[in-house]
């Protein structure tokens, strides 16, 4: 499989329905914990690192994205289109 397939194989993996529900599943942790009024170390390490995993895979995302549409050397207004249509979902949403 070329890299591009694979990088777009991963973009529709991350964009799919169980990996977001797996995102936002952290939405009630991170309400909890940072509602707490003297929190523990690890929780405060939890939040933070919760939020530096969900920057570090949205840059990521945006880099991948940003490599397929220069290596596919798509038109601007076209690259999200062009994206989806070269690849289905690993998972059905």
């Amino acid at each position: 499989m070329s890299r591009l397939n694979l990088i777009v194989n991963f973009l529709n993996m991350l964009n799919s329905s169980i990996v977001k529900e797996g995102f936002e599943s952290l939405t009630p942790i991170l309400e909890d914990l940072e509602s707490k009024n003297d929190p523990e170390p690890i929780e405060i390490e939890i939040v933070n690192n919760i939020y530096a995993v969900i920057e570090k895979i949205s840059l990521l995302e945006s880099l991948m994205r940003t490599y397929n549409v220069k290596e596919n050397k798509v038109v601007p207004s076209n690259k999200l289109v062009n994206l989806y249509k070269s690849k289905t979902s690993l998972f059905n949403d």
